[in-house]
């Protein structure tokens, strides 16, 4: 019973009312921190909204003061995220919900269709279907691009 409140209790929350988007997160865990507008998940985490999914070891989940909308999410440790054919691989993640946008960092992996790029840092923008991939100064962005023809 006390799971099935979280779940009605999350369903609620992660409702965004103003563009009737929602998020539907799993996990083994959950702590929420009120005062902070705060909503961390832990364990074996999974989140799917429209068509990304995301899989990692733990997701904060920061709310506006009204709870209403979602100002960002955070992932942490073995992340994992798909959108239609592409997936990114990393240490961290942060999804930003109000402007499309997911960034990556850590040890990134990037594949779409057979082509895999390595890179410390990813920022995609998901309504604009770009991306930018950067490393450190004493590593360089390394790409393997299949053509499939």
């Amino acid at each position: 019973m006390f799971k099935n409140f979280f779940i009605t209790f999350l369903f609620i929350l992660f409702v965004n009312s103003a563009s009737a988007k929602q998020i539907k997160i799993t996990s083994d865990k959950l702590e929420i921190i009120r005062a902070e507008h705060v909503s961390i998940f832990s364990g074996n985490v999974y989140a799917v909204e429209d068509n990304l999914e995301i899989w990692s070891k733990e997701l904060i989940v920061t709310s506006s003061k009204d709870e209403n909308e979602i100002k960002e999410i955070n992932a942490n440790g073995n992340v994992k995220i798909v959108r239609e054919e592409l997936s990114i691989n990393g240490d961290k993640a942060r999804y930003d919900p109000v402007q499309n946008k997911l960034s990556v960092f850590g040890k990134v992996e990037v594949l779409q269709n057979q082509s895999t790029i390595f890179c410390d840092k990813i920022i995609v923008d998901l309504e604009n279907s770009s991306s930018i991939m950067s490393s450190e100064s004493s590593k360089r962005v390394e790409a393997l691009i299949i053509n499939e023809n």
